[in-house]
């Protein structure tokens, strides 16, 4: 989404509050991907980028990486639980697919709240 433009020509980005929350979906960091301005408007323990498709590609040999992404947004905003978003999967898929979305929402979680210990601990030093 953050590529998406706007009716006025602007990015997702440039519509993002300053209170608000950046996942983006990709391997590359934010400098590489030209978004580094935009982290210095948000808070940095709201910004984040997560390899989702990859993570899906691993857990569900397809790039679905929605279900990933909740998984990472659970840890970078608190908004909802972990085991929320894993009983959603639970209660709409069966067998090997809900067992490698949960995977892969594990996954997701563990390394986004991964990357935010370690931005914690840049920050304090």
């Amino acid at each position: 989404m953050v590529g998406t433009l706007g009716s006025a020509g602007e990015s997702a980005a440039d519509r993002l509050r300053t209170d608000g929350y950046l996942l983006v979906n990709t391997s590359r960091s934010l400098a590489e991907l030209g978004l580094d301005s935009y982290v210095q408007r948000l808070r940095p323990e709201r910004v984040m980028t997560i390899p989702a498709t990859e993570l899906a590609l691993t857990h569900l040999g397809r790039p679905l990486p929605g279900a990933v992404l909740l998984g990472a947004f659970a840890a970078l905003s608190g908004q909802f639980r972990l085991e929320s978003v894993t009983a959603a999967i639970g209660a709409r898929f069966s067998g090997p697919v809900a067992a490698g979305n949960i995977a892969a929402v594990r996954d997701a979680y563990d390394l986004a709240r991964r990357q935010l210990e370690e931005a914690s601990h840049a920050h304090a030093d």
